[in-house]
């Protein structure tokens, strides 16, 4: 059972393309990072998109990738040489985003669009990274190549991960010697005389997941190395997702006149945490939102209110009041697109006005 390594969604036929702005929306899985769990959730955010009055001058491209080894069959060229670490994969995503940007304007006749990423998960770690690394580029070379105007961070795991319920967990076990080795050798025994067939109506079963998310499983499960990635992933998160390691000019704080364009700032940030989430420790995520969140400065939403301060470049902050869970792309996808959805236009709104 194979799985794609992409995802897709462009503007619809007939969309009106005369004077439209384009938008790239840059997906970051977290981790096990196969794309396809993601597809209702671009589909439904896609669909919501193009049917919203005020972004019918708009045209949308939704896209993002699976992160290294993480691909479904043994034969796939995009397979590493080796696992990849947290660092390899911000690599490998960063250069990912520069690629997508580059297919849109192919499609588009060289138009370059603005870009606005999400992030899930560890993804939401990767995606302040990327953000770090674009201002960088800016700063020192003075010049950008496309201009970066928000980031939509889902259940992010940015600070602290090894002290959350499950981090707590998962880090004692990983501290074990070859953990990835031996935890990837026990499931591919365990499944070599299963059938791909029989395993994906047994992960349906006893999982309920829906088609979309026993398929992925069930190509991730038998994978060259997906579930030792998963497994070596984890323990760099563990190691390396820690204190809070970024600035004010990561955070959203104003700086030069004349350099906001592009540069993620102005409160084009949005956190979404899950009010009960095992990856997340409840004390450090409400320490981060005191200490870097804002209340209003994106339009009111409808999702949660946020704990924060009363600086209006810092980012938004706000926690579910329903009970998403952590893994929202398996069962979730709808009410997030729906959240999402606003976001995405508050973020364009307030690009418009700077």
């Amino acid at each position: 059972m194979e799985t794609r390594t992409k995802l897709y969604y462009g503007p619809s036929a007939g969309r009106n393309r005369t004077n439209a702005q384009e938008y790239l929306i840059f997906h970051i899985p977290g981790n096990p990072g196969l794309i396809p769990y993601y597809d209702p959730f671009f589909s439904t955010l896609h669909t919501l998109l193009e049917s919203t009055p005020a972004l019918q001058n708009s045209n949308f491209h939704i896209c993002g990738h699976s992160l290294l080894g993480f691909e479904a069959s043994g034969d796939d060229a995009q397979r590493p040489p080796e696992l990849a670490g947290l660092e390899r994969q911000i690599d490998y995503i960063d250069g990912c985003l520069y690629d997508r940007v580059d297919e849109v304007r192919q499609k588009t006749g060289g138009i370059t669009p603005k870009v606005i990423l999400m992030g899930h998960s560890v993804g939401a770690y990767m995606l302040l990274e990327i953000i770090r690394r674009h201002r960088k580029q800016i700063e020192v070379g003075g010049y950008q190549d496309f201009d970066l105007i928000g980031g939509i961070l889902l259940f992010p795991t940015i600070t602290h991960i090894a002290r959350s319920p499950s981090g707590i967990v998962a880090s004692a076990l990983l501290r074990i010697p070859g953990s990835a080795h031996i935890g990837s050798a026990i499931v591919k025994a365990l499944m070599y005389f299963i059938p791909t067939d029989f395993l994906y109506r047994l992960v349906r079963l006893i999982m309920r997941f829906p088609e979309h998310a026993a398929r992925t499983t069930t190509a991730l499960i038998k994978s060259p190395i997906g579930v030792k990635e998963i497994l070596f992933l984890a323990k760099d998160e563990m190691d390396m997702i820690t204190h809070d390691k970024w600035g004010e000019e990561i955070w959203g704080a104003a700086t030069d006149p004349g350099t906001n364009k592009g540069d993620t700032i102005h409160s084009n940030l949005v956190f979404f945490w899950g009010s009960h989430d095992a990856w997340v420790a409840r004390k450090t995520r409400d320490e981060l939102i005191r200490a870097r969140g804002y209340r209003d400065s994106l339009k009111k939403t409808k999702s949660s209110l946020s704990l924060s301060s009363d600086d209006d470049w810092k980012p938004t902050m706000l926690i579910d009041k329903g009970k998403i869970p952590h893994d929202f792309c398996l069962k979730h996808s709808e009410i997030v697109a729906d959240y999402a959805r606003e976001w995405v236009e508050a973020i364009i709104d307030n690009d418009n006005e700077i």
